[in-house]
């Protein structure tokens, strides 16, 4: 399972077409709160999702806030950045994140995501 966390709700529909592109078996939850995808993370019981695609811009918490929160309850799942983005003290704030493997500026491609996807053996 992936999980797309942005606050935009036809970012999260292209990006789960693009997933499907890529990899049909991979299911996929999009969230448009980060505070809703910490929620889910506490709260189920199944396992972790496989991959989090997270946006750095967003109302109440953003990117960031989420990064502090899930890295003090030390969830074990990769997050790559996916933002709109391209300033460089953004992606080595990015770097600060031991739970951040990637920054990827928008909009996800299918070619960038099969890379990543092959990458953490979810191909």
């Amino acid at each position: 399972m992936i999980f797309l966390i942005d606050d935009d709700d036809i970012q999260n529909l292209i990006n789960t077409r693009v997933i499907s592109i890529v990899n049909s078996d991979v299911h996929v939850r999009a969230f448009t709160s980060a505070e809703e995808a910490l929620k889910t993370l506490a709260t189920t019981s199944d396992e972790p999702p496989q991959l989090i695609f997270l946006d750095i811009n967003m109302p109440k918490m953003n990117g960031w806030d989420f990064l502090d929160d899930y890295q003090n309850n030390k969830y074990p799942t990769k997050v790559y950045m996916l933002s709109s983005s391209i300033n460089e003290k953004d992606i080595k704030k990015s770097e600060t994140y031991d739970s951040v493997h990637g920054f990827i500026c928008k909009p996800l491609v299918v070619e960038k995501l099969a890379e990543i996807l092959k990458k953490e053996n979810l191909s």
